[in-house]
């Protein structure tokens, strides 16, 4: 029997889950369940993220946990940042969660270190990690605004 208490192997789209521990806020585990967690137009990325996207990818539950796997075991410095530097937010790895990228080495991530249920959202430009948006919810109001209740 699934979880959703069906029998038939099919999760609710909504449905809560996990990576790592860490719980995927609702409203984007419903968008990656019914499979519309997708690259909006470039220039839609351009604005929110004020980088130029190279290869856009946004992670399906399975790339999720997946990338999220290696990335919670991650101990360069490189990606770690240093939060004491005003120009970058810094990241812990085990507080935090893959959820897409804009091209190699551009990640956007879930940062639970203030928060569980409404992580903030941040994205390794050059100069280090920096908040695109406050939590989840903000950010898929910028990403699909045509689409927002």
């Amino acid at each position: 029997m699934s979880a959703n208490g069906r029998g038939d192997g099919v999760r609710a789209e909504r449905e809560a889950f996990a990576v790592g521990g860490l719980p995927v806020p609702p409203e984007l585990a419903g968008l990656i369940r019914a499979g519309k967690w997708v690259p909006p137009a470039a220039d839609v990325l351009r604005r929110i993220f004020d980088d130029e996207p190279v290869q856009p990818c946004f992670y399906s539950e399975s790339v999720l946990v997946r990338e999220n796997n290696d990335w919670h075991t991650e101990t360069d410095p490189v990606w770690l940042g240093d939060p004491a530097d005003e120009r970058n937010e810094g990241i812990v790895p085990e507080r935090s969660l893959s959820i897409a990228d804009l091209g190699p080495d551009m990640p956007v991530m879930l940062d639970y270190r203030d928060s569980l249920t409404a992580p903030r959202v941040l994205y390794m430009n050059d100069t280090g990690w920096v908040q695109v948006a406050a939590n989840v919810g903000q950010l898929i109001a910028l990403l699909y605004p045509d689409e927002s209740s």
